[in-house]
């Protein structure tokens, strides 16, 4: 990754990619890099990577070509046919972060993918390749392996990433659906996937999966990224604008390089996942995630900017009750933190991320340090003493220097 980017999984359809209105709500909502995927073709791709440039933005494109290659196994065209997409789109080289792979695959289909992902740095050595993997909560006959770290360690030694990219959606509660009920349409990775959504993302998940790519992201060297879930579906419930912040900054604290809403745009309809509130309707009119989406992303923009370039060294909770996590026993000239329901980062060069566990009530923490202290406001460091209270709002977080 070459800079801390915002982007989305699930993006707008063929016909709406290509309007400028589209793209100039994607900047304004604050997001930074674009999902591109379509069965339009090249052209209706180029158009809308001719807009995005227009606007700043960047692109992560899913081409269908590449997505047969692993649906299939097509090992003897790989080379042959990344290189023809490679050339299609060389024009827009500048505009193309990297191209998406797959999504969700199991260790069977780890082969395929890494000889994609070898043909890739072969013909488009700067551009990034992305294969979002499942959360831990999947059930292991979809992941095809023994362990949920068994996954991820595989995927790391036999793929050769770019970077560890996964999606953990935690917020359950709408309950809209009793039974799993296959049909002859539905494959078996879209049944459970459904099977997973409906036992639900226990709190303590949340936290043992981002604690476990986090590691396995650092022991090898591979950056990190999370997809957090902003769309209503299935028996996921719709959140509040703090739940979203609450999510936004478990990222940063834990030091994710980029960050991805689940969805911007609305997925077709569905009986089961019964799809509401997306940042954008199917026709492009915003709702409330849209306004709640642009403001947090206008909070956190810069702070994740700067935590991008300085590599994460260990993340404390303070009276959370978590599983799988560290309690704050004091790190360096940080000697004490009072206060309830916590999570705290730290990074090189003394930058300290605070985030506040509850995402219902505000909470206050005071940190005493035997080093002098400055806190984040308005775009600048302000120095706070060796002695510094905050109260943090529902979810919100705040981001600290020793001095």
């Amino acid at each position: 990754m070459k800079r801390f980017d915002i982007t989305y999984f699930g993006g707008p359809p063929a016909e709406y990619i290509v309007k400028e209105e589209v793209i100039e709500d994607m900047a304004r909502a604050g997001i930074t890099l674009c999902q591109i995927r379509c069965i339009d073709g090249v052209e209706t791709i180029k158009t809308a990577l001719k807009l995005m440039k227009k606007h700043g933005l960047k692109a992560i494109v899913a081409e269908n070509r590449i997505l047969e290659l692993v649906e299939k196994a097509q090992f003897e065209n790989v080379d042959k046919v990344v290189k023809e997409v490679v050339e299609d789109y060389k024009e827009m080289s500048d505009i193309i972060e990297g191209w998406e792979i797959f999504d969700e695959p199991d260790t069977g289909q780890y082969p395929i993918l890494s000889s994609i992902v070898a043909a890739f740095k072969k013909y488009a050595p700067n551009q990034e390749t992305v294969i979002n993997l499942y959360p831990n909560y999947a059930p292991l006959e979809a992941l095809k392996a023994k362990s949920y770290v068994e996954y991820v360690e595989r995927f790391i030694k036999e793929v050769h990433p770019d970077f560890l990219s996964y999606d953990h959606y935690t917020f359950v509660g709408r309950k809209l659906n009793k039974e799993v009920v296959n049909n002859d349409r539905e494959t078996k990775k879209e049944l459970l996937i459904r099977v997973a959504a409906m036992r639900g993302a226990k709190r303590g998940e949340f936290f043992e999966n981002i604690e476990d790519i986090r590691r396995l992201g650092l022991d090898n060297h591979i950056e990190q990224m999370l997809i957090i879930l902003l769309t209503e579906h299935g028996d996921y419930r719709n959140l509040t604008k703090a739940e979203i912040l609450w999510q936004v900054n478990m990222c940063l604290a834990y030091g994710m390089h980029r960050i991805s809403y689940f969805t911007y745009w609305l997925p077709e309809p569905s009986d089961f996942w019964k799809w509401d509130n997306a940042m954008c309707n199917r026709k492009g009119e915003k709702y409330q995630h849209y306004y709640d989406v642009q403001r947090i992303n206008q909070e956190i923009h810069s702070i994740g900017a700067i935590l991008f370039a300085h590599k994460s060294e260990v993340v404390f909770h303070i009276g959370t009750g978590e599983n799988a996590v560290r309690q704050f026993e004091g790190y360096g000239p940080i000697t004490n933190i009072s206060g309830e329901h916590g999570v705290i980062g730290f990074f090189e060069d003394g930058y300290i991320y605070l985030v506040n566990h509850d995402f219902i009530y505000e909470r206050t923490f005071t940190i005493t340090a035997n080093q002098e202290l400055a806190r984040y406001e308005n775009d600048e460091f302000i120095s706070c003493g060796k002695k510094i209270t905050i109260t943090l709002s529902a979810g919100a977080g705040t981001l600290l220097k020793l001095q």
